[in-house]
């Protein structure tokens, strides 16, 4: 039988980084918790079994195929994805959360703080890659998914426009608030990305000066429904080939390039970048750089990275100067003055 977590004796780092199965956490949940899984799952048998069995039951069916994977996103909601999604693409285990979370999601609300079991991580990963752009999410899903993870945060406005170009709906800003009451984060007139803080957004003024990057077809928009996707980036290959010799487990060479991508997309200064690295090195998963060296291929690869403060566009697509017309006129005049001070220096 597992110990019950004890938050109140532990860090934040340590709750963060607290990695165990799934079995650990069903321990520590009542009998009928258990047969409410099995009942979602539709696991057969489980009506008189003991703790123990229960348990044993569910671990084998969750992760026997993806199936289960299937079944849970099927029905699950669009601000549990958000949650989930944060879990699957952060180097950590939990994450602070003050909601609710259906059982059958297999994330463990426990004192405000939301756990994912390592096996379940590494399971529902796997799912995620291989069928984060299925048919079964309804293009509502896509689209507002995808906005998040594209954005960061986005106005109304933005996401009514965006409505109608990709799905045709013709809505009203105050229709589209209400229809995300209870699946987003909504603060004056923003929709916000699970990740960010309500608390510290503050969206006055921010629409006037914000220019959004619009995928130029449906089948592109959808492809940010995966966090970590990101479009190809010569720069970005160039980093991962320069940090392998640095990482300590080569097997997370994946994970260390999503985390990578998916810390660029949400910082707002390039000054910030070394602390992705600094963090992967007091974690241990990288051992320590040569800094210098790092930190142009970091810059390198965060100009090709779509940020969420440029309102999804690169930095290099907001760097490229504005092309220069020069009035034929002037340059003629130009020219001609040039070659006259050119004639008297031979004299």
């Amino acid at each position: 039988m597992a110990s019950k977590l004890n938050i109140k004796t532990m860090t934040e780092e340590e709750i963060r980084h607290f990695e165990q199965p799934l079995s650990y956490f069903l321990w520590n949940e009542k009998l009928e918790t258990l047969k409410k899984i099995c009942k979602f799952y539709e696991i057969k048998g489980y009506s008189n079994k003991k703790k123990e069995d229960l348990i044993h039951l569910i671990v084998t069916h969750i992760f026997k195929d993806l199936s289960a994977a299937d079944k849970m996103f099927d029905v699950m909601s669009v601000e549990d994805y958000n949650v989930l999604n944060h879990l699957l693409i952060a180097d950590t285990y939990s994450t602070a959360f003050t909601g609710k979370m259906p059982v059958q999601n297999l994330i463990f609300i426990i004192e405000e703080h939301a756990f994912i079991p390592s096996d379940v991580k590494e399971y529902l990963r796997r799912y995620v890659v291989e069928k984060s752009q299925a048919q079964e999410q309804s293009d509502e899903v896509k689209l507002l998914v995808s906005a998040v993870n594209l954005y960061g945060y986005f106005s109304l406005s933005q996401y009514r426009l965006m409505a109608e170009r990709f799905l045709n709906r013709r809505q009203t800003e105050q229709q589209l608030e209400q229809e995300l009451q209870g699946i987003a984060t909504v603060k004056d007139g923003f929709v916000l990305n699970p990740l960010i803080e309500a608390a510290q957004f503050h969206g006055a003024g921010i629409e006037e000066k914000r220019q959004y990057y619009i995928p130029s077809s449906w089948e592109d928009f959808q492809r940010y429904f995966a966090f970590e996707y990101h479009e190809p980036s010569e720069e970005l290959d160039a980093l991962i080939s320069y940090l392998s010799p640095y990482m300590n487990d080569i097997n997370q060479k994946k994970d260390i390039r999503d985390t990578i991508t998916v810390m660029m997309k949400m910082i707002d200064n390039p000054d910030n970048l070394m602390s992705i690295i600094n963090d992967m090195i007091n974690e241990k998963v990288l051992a320590p750089v040569k800094m210098d060296e790092t930190a142009a291929y970091m810059i390198n690869a965060y100009r090709t990275i779509r940020n969420w403060h440029l309102g999804g566009h690169k930095m290099n697509e907001i760097m490229q100067p504005e092309r220069r017309v020069i009035n034929k006129r002037v340059e003629s005049r130009k020219k001609k003055r040039k070659k006259k001070n050119i004639s008297r220096v031979k004299k």
